[in-house]
């Protein structure tokens, strides 16, 4: 255990149907109308999320900065939090109107400010908006397609425009967006890519879609920081010309890697593509889909997987050890996989890398010291928790150079 911080407030040990128990602040101990506990972690910071109360935990030194709530007197859900430069976007849908919610926080040493945006958007987007390093669109219509491109620094919006197609969030860079619209099975038409310029909104070109980019069911697509080479499921895409650049057969790196895993570009070097799958990781040469690197020694922080141990097969859930279940990592670089057995509850919020290059997941969970017995004084079919915390693992992974 690299760190361990207390939660204040009281929690309890949910439980529905045979799902394994899970670790809810009391008040959210309600089934359907809370998303679950997630974090994010951003310039040596973690920012975690329960709800609409949001944690700073300085990743440095460990401390607690602070802890804050957004809009409580919105009804809400909240889906989650999502980066953009040094601000963040909570995501929600009003419990109210089912419309989308959109806030932008702006986090600082001793606390965090909110803007909330003034107006509806669409609810379809819960998986994460397209951003860049300083702007966020947001779709507010989705029969109508209006999208506006907002400043995260002020919450302004420089334009609004209908743009036809879908636009995944790995769609943007900083000048452009590329959106994708269907042929609805119609054989004799092209899935078509629009070139979007984020000056102004205007669709400046089409581009027919190469045959076997992505798998119809799949049409993910992610774009290099230039926009020059777009990244489907299956393969990449010059562009300016067009052309299918590479394609691996169903998606197959050979029999080894899939790119079902959603690939990455280099943060450092555009020019790699990072892939990975099943805990695994692999460097791609992003213009010829060439392995460059299997078992790459710098992978990303989500090749590390998780999988909680909630089936019959994998942990016994009868009775009370259903509080009990443990969670399971895996990933590149780990000879075993390493079973989280700190706490009752114990869920995975995400994972980071130490500026020395140790790979470390954070967790929740009910530790150490248990449940409180249920007795004539507990009028509710949950169980108190005692200790409930915030805590990070070592994978017992180091990349080849600090970060």
């Amino acid at each position: 255990m690299r760190w361990s911080l207390p939660l204040e407030g009281d929690y309890v040990m949910y439980t529905y149907m045979d799902d394994a128990a899970e670790l809810r602040p009391e008040d959210q101990a309600v089934h359907g109308d809370y998303y679950p506990p997630g974090a994010v972690v951003r310039d040596g910071v973690l920012y975690h999320f329960e709800h609409e109360r949001v944690r700073a935990v300085d990743l440095d030194t460990f401390d607690l900065l602070w802890t804050e709530e957004v809009d409580p007197g919105q009804a809400k859900q909240v889906w989650g939090l999502q980066p953009v430069g040094d601000r963040l976007l909570m995501l929600a849908k009003d419990n109210r109107t089912t419309d989308g919610l959109v806030y932008i926080l702006e986090p600082a040493a001793d606390g965090l400010a909110w803007k909330a945006l003034d107006f509806a958007v669409d609810v379809a987007w819960n998986g994460g908006l397209p951003v860049n390093d300083t702007h966020v669109l947001v779709p507010e219509d989705a029969e109508a397609r209006v999208h506006h491109y907002i400043e995260a620094a002020t919450g302004k919006v420089e334009w609004s425009a209908e743009l036809p197609g879908s636009l995944d969030p790995t769609a943007l860079t900083n000048d452009t967006a590329f959106t994708l619209e269907s042929a609805d099975g119609d054989d004799d038409e092209t899935d078509l890519i629009r070139r979007v310029d984020l000056a102004d909104g205007r669709v400046v070109e089409e581009i027919p879609v190469p045959e076997e980019l992505y798998p119809a069911a799949r049409p993910t697509l992610v774009a290099g920081p230039d926009g020059d080479i777009l990244m489907g499921t299956r393969g990449a895409m010059d562009t300016g010309t067009g052309e299918l650049l590479w394609t691996h057969p169903q998606g197959r790196l050979g029999e080894e890697a899939s790119l079902d895993g959603a690939g990455r570009f280099d943060e450092v070097d555009p020019a790699l593509l990072h892939v990975q799958d099943a805990g695994d990781a692999w460097v791609l040469e992003a213009r010829t889909g060439e392995l460059v690197e299997k078992d790459a020694p710098d992978p990303r922080p989500e090749a590390f997987e998780n999988q909680n141990l909630w089936n019959p097969e994998a942990f016994d859930l009868s009775g009370t050890k259903r509080h009990l279940a443990p969670n399971r990592a895996l990933g590149p670089g780990m000879e075993d996989r390493l079973v989280i057995e700190f706490g009752a509850g114990t869920r995975h919020l995400t994972n980071y890398r130490t500026e020395d290059g140790a790979y470390v997941g954070v967790y929740q969970a009910c530790a150490p010291d248990g449940m409180r017995s249920a007795g004539w004084d507990n009028a509710t079919v949950y169980r108190a928790c005692v200790s409930p915390r915030l805590f990070a693992v070592d994978y017992g992974v180091t990349g080849s150079e600090p970060q």
